[in-house]
């Protein structure tokens, strides 16, 4: 199959784009990034196999409209025109009527290949030919491998039985034993699951040990917690004596100190404190006061050094004011040669101006000088007056091209003559629309009638039930399938009862026999002592006693007999007592005598239930054997088994196609009757249209919509040539219109221009641009003309406020001191106003000092108040202590102060020996302290502080062996016993199992495909490898000579040749790597053609690691690969397009996006 055409009507981003594919070998189609070369490529498997649900090319365009437009053509030479719809019923259409084609129209141009298949065996990019290089060169060259890797559809395969070889190794290795693997795993399962059976089995001893255990260390633990709590009691005694004793002598010491201090004053609480802060305050009083008479006294010296001009201060608003004009004037001083500039400047563009409008001089100029009315209006006429021009070119031009238009459009109306209106011709042929699907479906539904009769007959034949034809077959009164298999279920559960009961009957008879072989063991030897021996043994001692006790009552006389019955006797009761004596020894021994008899017993009744079964189910067999037979009594009758259900089934399916091929042929007939309407009506319109006759050729309405679409295209452009010329006639008029409305314009233009133009110096019958010029100079003189007046007077004003300021500068100086040597007004007012700074900084300092000098004098008055308040209550606070003068205070504060503090700790000592101390009074713990120190007291703690470690950690310990013990009780008691590990261990046994079986199906399926590989291999690598040698011997320039193959190596390896020597695949580079499988790819694709139906062949930038030596040979050889089937190549890049160029001169077609 080949495109002859793709059109990209609406798709992605393309627009009724369409690209023609001609007859050369190879087409490369060139797209720079962002041209749509990837939406191309989309666009072929698009084209061929639907636009897919999701397609990302609607961003343009939205799913409904989406649409593209092909032309393919078969390898017999039939074409097939189709639009693609993005839609799922319906999706292809005919391109010129939009009706609907058969959905499987394609498929003869397609062969067996869906879009997998085509994007798989004819679709090649460049990250596929990469893998591919990368695969070759991992692999090492294995043949099978790569084989499939270039094959066609094929390359997953390795893939496939890597997985499944990774898959079996996962579940199981023979080689190494790892924890990851699922049958290591299952199998440590059942280990640990087996050893928690044994661990989890209780035992009694177990149990009644852990028990004693337990209690034990209960009474242990109770015992230890009693000691500790003793222990801790005997360390915080010992402790609380330790510390009460140093508590004891801190009293001491404290009550020693108040003693050292003697009698002391009553005070009032917080008298330190209050004494302390008043003698601070005078202290700070005093040096406050000190500080300001300093301060007053610096003051008054500043004040006394500033001195203050008092006559610059006098005129100081004067100065200011020339200061400020000083400035402006200054100003207007330095830009006087500015304005005399521009008022030169400004004279002579008047000057030229003047003369440019024929004026004698300036003055003649302003005094001609035209107000904005007078301008706007000469500006509007000239405007007008352009128009004018304009517009009588205009219609010049206008009437010229329309006499060229109607001329030849008169001259297209008369070649056409006269035309009928096509409308009937368009009705009748609309109602023939689908006439060519409806004869090819009859033609198509003729050839399955036909077929389907063949294919009937065959299967009637394959029945063999002796039947000529459906209808025999049809004649036959078959039974129902549901009937048949009921039955034949029937049969095989009876024949199953009997197989069941016969085995079931067997073991009975095996189990009989084993069980009398038994008994036979039992009693062999000696006589078993049962009851009944015992009892016939007694019995015969009985009856010898009786005959001798006769004798041994002295009853009778002793006779000859009497020693024999004497000596039996003896015996008789010598065997009586031995059987007893049996008896109690050989209890097991009876006891399994017993059960044999019984289970002899027991079978003799299941053997006769198994008898009686046995015989009802055969009676049961014969009656659904003889229910088969009845159901086949109609016809043959056919043995009870699944292939007479598949013959009953495959006869009523004949049965069913044979009812389906009668309502088929009656479909046929109706449509025939259609079709002969069709071609009647199609033959009168051929023959209205001036086509030639049908005759016995199918229908062929491309030609009668062809003739119509011609005809309507005549009739439009009849109707379009006659509205044209009506047009054409109504502009004529209308420029002749417009021609009379000029001339009234350009009078009334002149009239206006002869009395406006010389009040403005110009001619009357100027031209526009003439007169234009002349209004671009007056409107260029009014602003000259001011700027020139405003320069004048600014020039003046200069000079009058240069001499008045000058004035002012002479009175203020006499008035202050005089000018000094060379100077002028400015430097003197600058002067004046720097003195004026001084002045007014030595004022503003002298101000300043005299504010600080009364605030100095005001701060040491309020400083000598505050030290007679002080002196006054350090007077009261003396009184108030008895004292005579104030020096006496600090003695008597540092003996309150430390009198105080002994107070305090005195407190605090007897609270913490109150704590210590519990209940037992100060008094009491004296003498409990009494005669022991601190060392012995220390003794005692640590003795005790050891003791009660010691028992706290036999507590501890104690405590630890009862959790111990109980904890282990509690898990003996919460214990469930093997049950759970049994399970678990049969759960790991069907892991192990499972596990199995997945190994062996991975295992299994991996070895299929790779004899699999190997059978490919062996049946196509000759043709397939030759061809691959001689196209990579030209893809590589000459540069290696082709490819062999190591058959002495297991798997046998591909190998490259150059010079004749192999060398190893894994050691190429990877550009030359890829175009090994290249090669191999084309040679696999050819092999592939030759025997299916060839696709389009779609390269996708396959050369980027290519360089352009090598693109060539690539491009040639995709060129051989054209000899069998269509070859395109998208690309990017131009010089792919130059190599094609220069490689195949003539053989290629290069399309650019």
């Amino acid at each position: 199959m080949r495109f002859k055409t793709l059109g990209l009507d609406r798709y992605g981003c393309f627009t009724d784009r369409r690209l023609a594919f001609g007859d050369a070998r190879l087409t490369v189609i060139l797209g720079a990034n962002e041209a749509g070369k990837t939406t191309a490529l989309a666009a072929v498997a698009d084209a061929l196999f639907g636009i897919e649900e999701r397609s990302r090319f609607n961003f343009l365009h939205d799913y409904k409209a989406m649409r593209l437009t092909a032309t393919v053509a078969g390898g017999d030479g039939r074409e097939l025109s189709f639009t693609r719809l993005k839609r799922r019923a319906a999706a292809l259409v005919d391109p010129v009527s939009e009706a609907p084609l058969a959905d499987d129209c394609l498929a003869p141009f397609l062969g067996a290949h869906d879009r997998r298949a085509f994007l798989d065996i004819f679709g090649l990019d460049q990250a596929r030919l990469r893998e591919g290089g990368r695969k070759l060169l991992a692999g090492g060259g294995d043949l099978a491998d790569t084989l499939f890797a270039a094959a066609p559809g094929l390359s997953r395969i390795a893939a496939l039985r890597e997985r499944f070889r990774e898959a079996a190794a996962q579940t199981f290795n023979p080689g190494r034993r790892t924890a990851s693997n699922a049958f290591y795993r299952a199998l440590d399962k059942r280990a640990a699951a087996q050893r928690r059976v044994r661990e989890t089995e209780l035992k009694v001893d177990e149990v009644r040990a852990e028990r004693e255990e337990a209690e034990r260390a209960a009474q242990a633990r109770a015992v230890a917690v009693a000691a500790e709590i003793e222990a801790g009691l005997a360390l915080r005694r010992a402790q609380a004596f330790a510390r009460a004793a140093k508590e004891l002598r801190i009293i001491d010491a404290e009550q020693a100190v108040l003693d050292r201090q003697g009698a002391l004053p009553q005070l009032a609480t917080g008298f330190c404190e209050e004494t302390q802060r008043l003698l601070a305050a005078l202290a700070t009083a005093g040096e406050t006061c000190a500080r300001a008479a300093g301060e007053e006294a610096d003051a008054a010296a500043a004040c006394a050094a500033i001195a203050v001009d008092d006559a610059i201060l006098a005129v100081a608003a004067p100065i200011a004011a020339l200061d400020e004009e000083r400035a402006a004037v200054e100003k207007e001083v330095k830009s006087l040669s500015n304005r005399r500039t521009e008022a030169a400047e400004a004279g002579a563009r008047l000057d030229a101006i003047a003369k440019g409008l024929g004026l004698a001089e300036v003055a003649a100029l302003r005094a001609r000088l035209p107000g904005p009315p007078l301008l706007a209006r000469a500006e509007r006429l000239v405007g007008r007056l352009a128009a004018t021009a304009a517009l009588a070119e205009t219609l010049a031009s206008d009437r010229a091209k329309l006499a060229e238009e109607h001329r030849k459009a008169a001259a297209a109306r008369a070649g056409l003559g006269h035309v009928a209106d096509p409308t009937p011709a368009r009705r009748r042929l609309d109602a023939l629309d689908g006439a060519e699907e409806r004869e090819r479906a009859l033609r198509l539904a003729d050839h399955r009638l036909a077929a389907g009769r063949d294919a009937l007959a065959e299967r009637v034949g394959r029945l063999g039930l002796g039947t000529a034809d459906a209808a025999a077959l049809a004649a036959i009164a078959l039974p129902a399938t549901a009937a048949a298999e009921a039955a034949l279920r029937a049969v095989r559960a009876a024949e199953e009862i009997v197989s069941r009961q016969t085995d079931s009957l067997r073991q009975l008879e095996d189990q009989l026999a084993q069980a009398t072989a038994r008994l036979a063991v039992l009693t062999g030897g000696r006589p078993m002592p049962t009851e009944a021996a015992i009892a016939a043994a007694r019995r015969s001692r009985d009856q010898l006693w009786m005959q001798v006790r006769p004798l041994a009552l002295g009853e009778r006389a002793a006779a000859a007999a009497d020693r024999d019955a004497a000596r039996d006797l003896d015996h008789a009761m010598l065997d009586a007592d031995r059987l007893a004596d049996e008896r109690q020894t050989e209890t097991q021994r009876l006891a399994e005598l017993a059960q044999a008899e019984l289970k002899i017993a027991d079978l003799g009744v299941q053997l006769d239930a198994a008898q009686r079964r046995l015989k009802e189910a055969g009676a049961r067999l014969a009656a659904t054997g003889a229910a088969w037979r009845t159901l086949w009594a109609g016809g043959p009758v056919l043995p009870a088994d699944d292939a007479a259900l598949a013959v009953l089934r495959e006869a009523q399916a004949v049965l069913a196609a044979r009812e389906t091929l009668r309502q088929d042929a009656a479909a046929a007939e109706a449509a025939r009757e259609a079709v002969r309407w069709d071609r009647a009506e199609a033959e009168r319109l051929r023959a209205e249209l001036g086509l030639a006759a049908l005759g016995e050729a199918p229908l062929r309405m491309a030609d009668l919509r062809a003739a119509v679409e011609a005809l309507e295209r005549r009739f439009r452009d009849a109707r379009e040539h006659e509205r044209d010329l009506k047009l054409l006639e109504a502009r004529a008029a209308d420029v002749t219109t417009r021609e009379r409305d000029l001339a009234d314009q350009q009078q009334a233009a002149a009239a206006e221009a002869a009395d406006l133009f010389p009040r403005l110096a110009v001619r009357a019958d100027a031209a526009a641009e003439e007169a234009r010029a002349a209004l671009d100079l007056w409107r260029e003189a009014p602003a000259l003309a001011t700027a020139l007046a405003t320069a004048e007077h600014r020039i003046d004003g200069i000079e009058r406020d240069k001499a008045a300021f000058a004035a002012r500068v002479d009175d203020l100086v006499a008035q202050t001191g005089g000018r000094q040597a060379d100077e002028d007004g400015f430097a003197a007012v600058r002067r004046l106003k720097a003195r004026l700074e001084m002045a007014k900084q030595a004022r503003a300092k002298a101000d300043a000092a005299a504010e600080a000098l009364a605030a100095r004098r005001g701060a040491l008055i309020a400083a000598e108040a505050a030290r007679t308040r002080a002196e006054s209550a350090v007077a009261a606070v003396v009184a108030q202590a008895g004292l005579d003068r104030p020096e006496a205070l600090p003695p008597l504060i540092e003996r309150l102060a430390a009198a105080a503090a002994a107070t305090r700790r005195l407190t605090e000592a007897r609270a913490r020996l109150a704590e210590d101390a519990g209940d037992r009074g100060e008094d009491e713990l004296r003498t409990a302290v009494a005669g022991h120190d601190d060392e012995a007291l220390a003794r005692r703690a640590a003795e005790a502080d050891a003791a009660h470690a010691a028992a706290r950690a036999a507590r501890d310990q104690a405590i630890e062996h009862d959790t111990r013990a109980r904890g282990a009780l509690d898990a003996l008691e919460q214990r469930e016993g093997a049950t759970r590990a049994a399970q678990e261990e049969q759960d790991a046994v069907a892991e192990i199992a499972a596990a199995v079986e997945r190994f062996t199906r991975d295992h299994v399926a991996a070895r299929l495909l790779s004899v699999a590989m190997d059978r490919y291999r062996e049946r196509h690598q000759s043709p397939i490898v030759e061809r691959a040698s001689r196209l990579f011997a030209a893809l590589t320039d000459g540069h290696w000579s082709g490819i062999g193959v190591d058959y002495d190596a297991d798997p046998p390896r591909l190998a490259t040749l150059r010079q004749g020597r192999p060398v190893a695949v894994e050691a190429l580079s990877e550009g030359t790597a890829d175009q090994l499988f290249l090669a191999l790819r084309i040679a696999a694709i050819e092999e592939h053609a030759r025997r299916a139906t060839p696709l389009p062949f779609i390269a996708d930038d396959l050369f980027v690691s290519f360089d352009e030596r090598r693109t060539e040979c690539g491009l040639r050889a995709l060129s051989e690969l054209g000899a069998l089937t269509q070859v395109i190549v998208f690309t990017h890049h131009e010089h792919v397009a130059g190599c094609a160029e220069r490689a195949l001169p003539g053989e290629v077609a290069i399309v650019r996006l």
